[in-house]
């Protein structure tokens, strides 16, 4: 059978420590494989054939699923087709929470930890084995070389912060397994970061849209312009004129990725050409359904299944990401979806994660506010604007702005460089507001 072949092929360069020239080979036969045959069609059988197999594998293994699969009375031979999953119950967020629930794996088989952005309390912390960690460095490294085979001099501008990031830290493993040079300077100073490309010199830049609007406006106001040959961002939304303004300014290809920690980091590609995300079909089985209803719709919340991990497999992962399905015209075979922003209230801004409610409630806390705020999302240029609204006579724009910085200490930082644009309005009325928190956002139906 093709697909059982194909499938064998591709664990082979999966599970193995791959050296970089084995990785500029993958590459190069990967481009083959899909212009020779990878059709649609076939993904989605080995999809069938890896879905079966992860399903009986947390049957077996998670404590979590095996007691999901007998309330809901459920086998891993009911799964036969990526459409049974819709029988299978969702994961949410607060799940995995508890994530001993959820590793398959004895706790000395771990490898690496890796935690997401939370609203409250403790992060949620997702694990992975040493296996998954090479799979999923051969893989980023893999798909560095199918577009950019020759040098790779990489300044990887993402947050470093606590080091438990998974952004920052599987850019510079997955330049280093290509056989290219990391160099992993941060996202802070705009200025000091331009220093490093001065004397490093990269072809390539790994960052995120709003990180690399602060640099290129630095990069402006210096005069400084080298040509860059590919820059890769990531983590939030990057709009159609960011992404002009940076082709036109460092005459690069832009690239743009999608992905959580969940799933194992970035797992979809918008190659310059794209009008949409290429999902990675060959790892995950991705649903749309309706955030209320459960049901799949075209447009709604993108739900995942993850098909090859081994510490914390996730089946119906509720991603809380909005999205609806969509066509690239792009020589990929996989499924293609364009994002639409969160259906909850966490908002990406200036290369964030913030959370309306959180907001919310530190602002209701100072003396003078009723209670009621209105959270307003646009651009000045390219750069994220949050405009904080605030109901109240005698509230203090000054102490509403440090309950801010108080509840995200990363926030001042980002101000400062510039990837933020953060306004506070004070003594609004927002009598016609029917909750106490009301969020804007107007980058959709702008961007």
């Amino acid at each position: 059978m093709i697909a059982e072949a194909v499938d064998r092929g591709l664990r082979a360069f999966e599970e193995r420590v791959a050296n970089p020239r084995t990785v500029k080979q993958a590459a190069r036969m990967l481009k083959k494989l899909v212009g020779r045959g990878m059709d649609a069609d076939l993904v989605r059988e080995i999809q069938r054939l890896r879905l079966q197999r992860v399903m009986a594998y947390v049957y077996r293994r998670s404590p979590f699923y095996r007691q999901q699969f007998d309330v809901y009375g459920v086998r891993p031979r009911d799964v036969r087709d990526l459409a049974d999953l819709q029988w299978f119950p969702f994961t949410t967020s607060n799940d995995i929470r508890d994530w001993r629930q959820f590793l398959c794996v004895p706790e000395d088989e771990v490898s690496a930890v890796f935690t997401t952005s939370g609203s409250t309390g403790e992060p949620k912390r997702v694990f992975y084995t040493w296996r998954e960690m090479q799979m999923l460095t051969n893989l980023a490294a893999a798909s560095l070389r199918v577009g950019h085979p020759g040098r790779l001099w990489a300044l990887i501008a993402l947050p470093i912060g606590h080091g438990l990031w998974m952004g920052a830290a599987m850019a510079a493993r997955a330049v280093e397994r290509a056989g290219g040079l990391p160099i992993p300077v941060g996202a802070g100073s705009p200025a000091e970061t331009l220093r490093w490309m001065q004397r490093f010199e990269p072809n390539v830049v790994m960052s995120s849209p709003s990180y690399m609007t602060a640099l290129t406006r630095e990069a402006e106001r210096q005069g400084y312009q080298a040509r860059l040959e590919a820059i890769l961002l990531g983590g939030e939304m990057l709009t159609a004129a960011h992404k002009r303004y940076f082709q036109e300014y460092w005459g690069a290809q832009v690239f743009d990725a999608y992905g959580s920690t969940e799933i194992g980091g970035a797992q979809t590609i918008a190659l310059p050409e794209c009008i949409a995300f290429n999902l990675n079909d060959l790892h995950l089985v991705t649903e749309i359904v309706d955030p209320s209803s459960g049901v799949p719709a075209d447009e709604g919340e993108l739900v995942f299944t993850t098909l090859t991990r081994e510490a914390m497999p996730l089946v119906r992962y509720r991603s809380g990401d909005r999205a609806r399905w969509a066509d690239c015209p792009c020589w990929l075979p996989f499924r293609s979806i364009r994002l639409l922003g969160r259906i909850d209230d966490m908002l990406v801004a200036g290369d964030m994660n913030l959370y309306g409610q959180v907001i919310a409630e530190r602002i209701a806390q100072v003396p003078g506010a009723t209670g009621r705020v209105e959270l307003v999302l646009d651009k000045v240029g390219l750069t994220d604007r949050l405009r904080v609204r605030v109901e109240g006579g005698d509230v203090n724009a000054n102490v509403v702005r440090q309950a801010l910085y108080d509840a995200y200490p990363e926030l001042p930082t980002n101000v400062q460089n510039g990837n933020l644009f953060l306004e506070v309005e004070t003594g609004v009325d927002l009598g016609d507001q029917i909750k106490a928190l009301k969020i804007v956002d107007q980058r959709i139906t702008n961007g």
